[in-house]
C-alpha cells in the first residue's frame, strides 16, 4: 500500500512545524532587507521605491493565490509552489549586482512569498475549528520563538560574514519549509469546485462578511505606519554607529516578547474582546514608533523593539481571528489574503515607498512620528 505523505504526523504538529520552520524565513529576510540593499548599493529613495514594487505584487498576487487555494488546488499546493518560487528568485538575487536585475529577482520573491503565510494561517485555522479558534496565538507563538531566535543567530552570522549571506540563508530555510510541507501536511484539494460568483473568492468574502471594509481600514492606517518605521529603523541604528548584530538583536528582543504575549492572547481575547485588544496593538505601535524617532542611542533604538514585538503579537493574531469569525472555512485562504494584501501589500507601499523619500529628505524623527500618528488613528 502506498504510503500517505503525511502518515505518522498529527495535523496539530503538521501545523506546528510550519510555524517553526517559518519563523527562521521571516527572521532572514524582513530585518535585514533595506541594509542589505544598502550593502548592494543602494540609496534610501531606492530602496523605498523596490519596497513600493514587492509591495505592489503583493497586492495583485495574494488574493489570486488565495481564490486558487480555496477554490482549486488547496491551501498544500499553493503553499509549496509559493515556496519553490521563493527559494529560485531568492538565489537569483543573490547572485545579481545590478539595480534592474536585484528589483526583478525581489519581485519574484514578493509574487512567491504572497503564497505563504495566508495559506499556513488558513491551515492553523482548519485544524484548531471553530471551538479552539481562539489558541490561535498559543501555536503561532512557536513562529514567534523560532523568529526570535533566528533573528539573533542570523544578526551574528551577518555581522562576521556580511549581509549578502542573507539571501542564502533565506533560500535555504525556504527549502526546509518545501520539505516539511511535502512530508508532514496532508492534501486538502476541494473535492467539488465552488463557483463564487463576480470577482469568485474575494467577491464571496465581502458579500458573506461586509464589515470587512471596516477592519480593512483599520488594518490600512496602522501597517502603513509600521511599514514607514519598521523598514528604516535599520538605517538609523547603522547611521548611529551600530550593524547588523545590533539590528539582529533588537528583532530578537522583540520575538521573544511576542512569544509570551501570543500566550497570553486566548485569554486577553476572551477577557476584552477583538476589538479592545487591537486598539491597544495600535496604541502600542504608536508609542514604540514614537520613540524610535525620538531616541538616538542605537543600541536603544534596538532595544525598543520590544514594543514592536508586543504590538505585532497583539495585531496579527487579533486579525487572523477576525477572519475566522467573520468568515466559513471555505473562504479562510481569501480573507487572509485579502488582510494581507492590505497590510502588506498598499501598506508597504504607502509607509515604505514614501518612507524612503521622507527619510531622505526630511530625516528620521519626521519619518517615525508620522509612522506613530498613523498607527494611532
Amino acid at each position: 500500500m502506498k504510503r500517505s505523505a503525511a502518515e505518522g504526523i498529527s495535523p496539530a504538529a503538521a501545523v506546528i512545524g510550519l510555524f517553526v520552520i517559518f519563523g527562521p524565513i521571516i527572521a532572514s529576510f524582513f530585518p535585514f532587507l533595506s541594509v542589505y540593499l544598502q550593502g548592494r548599493g543602494f540609496e534610501p529613495d531606492q530602496i523605498g521605491f523596490l519596497l513600493g514594487a514587492m509591495a505592489a505584487i503583493r497586492i495583485v498576487a495574494m488574493p489570486v493565490w488565495g481564490h486558487v487555494a480555496d477554490t482549486r488546488i488547496g491551501r498544500k499546493w499553493a503553499l509549496q509552489l509559493g515556496l519553490v518560487g521563493m527559494v529560485a528568485f531568492a538565489l537569483v538575487a543573490s547572485v545579481l549586482d545590478s539595480f534592474l536585475g536585484v528589483t526583478f529577482a525581489a519581485v519574484g520573491i514578493a509574487l512567491a512569498m504572497a503564497a505563504s503565510g495566508p495559506n499556513i494561517d488558513a491551515l492553523a485555522l482548519v485544524q484548531l475549528g471553530d471551538d479552539r479558534m481562539a489558541d490561535y496565538g498559543r501555536i503561532r507563538g512557536w513562529e514567534s520563538l523560532s523568529y526570535a531566535t533566528a533573528c539573533l543567530l542570523f544578526g551574528w552570522l551577518l555581522e562576521i560574514h556580511g549581509v549578502t549571506l542573507a539571501l542564502p540563508i533565506y533560500a535555504a530555510c525556504g527549502a526546509l519549509l518545501l520539505f516539511w510541507t511535502t512530508i508532514a501536511v496532508r492534501p486538502d484539494r476541494p473535492h467539488e469546485r465552488v463557483r463564487h460568483g463576480r470577482l469568485g473568492a474575494v467577491g464571496a468574502v465581502f458579500r458573506t462578511a461586509p464589515r470587512f471594509w471596516g477592519f480593512l481600514v483599520a488594518t490600512l492606517l496602522v501597517w502603513t505606519g509600521f511599514n514607514g518605521a519598521w523598514n528604516f529603523v535599520g538605517l538609523k541604528i547603522v547611521g548611529a554607529g551600530g550593524g547588523p548584530l545590533l539590528i539582529g538583536f533588537g528583532a530578537s528582543l522583540g520575538g521573544f516578547f511576542e512569544v509570551a504575549v501570543m500566550r497570553l492572547s486566548p485569554r486577553l481575547h476572551r477577557r476584552l474582546g477583538l476589538r479592545k485588544v487591537y486598539a491597544l496593538g495600535c496604541l502600542v505601535y504608536a508609542v514604540g514608533f514614537l520613540l524610535w524617532g525620538l531616541v538616538d542611542d542605537p543600541t536603544a533604538v534596538s532595544v525598543l523593539a520590544v514594543l514592536e514585538g508586543i504590538g505585532f503579537s497583539l495585531l496579527f493574531t487579533t486579525s487572523i481571528l477576525v477572519v475566522g469569525k467573520l468568515l466559513p472555512t471555505s473562504l479562510y485562504s481569501s480573507g487572509n489574503a485579502i488582510a494581507s494584501m492590505v497590510g502588506f501589500g498598499i501598506g508597504p507601499i504607502i509607509g515604505g515607498g514614501l518612507g524612503g523619500i521622507v527619510y531622505e529628505g526630511l530625516g528620521p524623527t519626521t519619518l517615525f512620528v508620522g509612522s506613530s500618528v498613523l498607527a494611532l488613528a
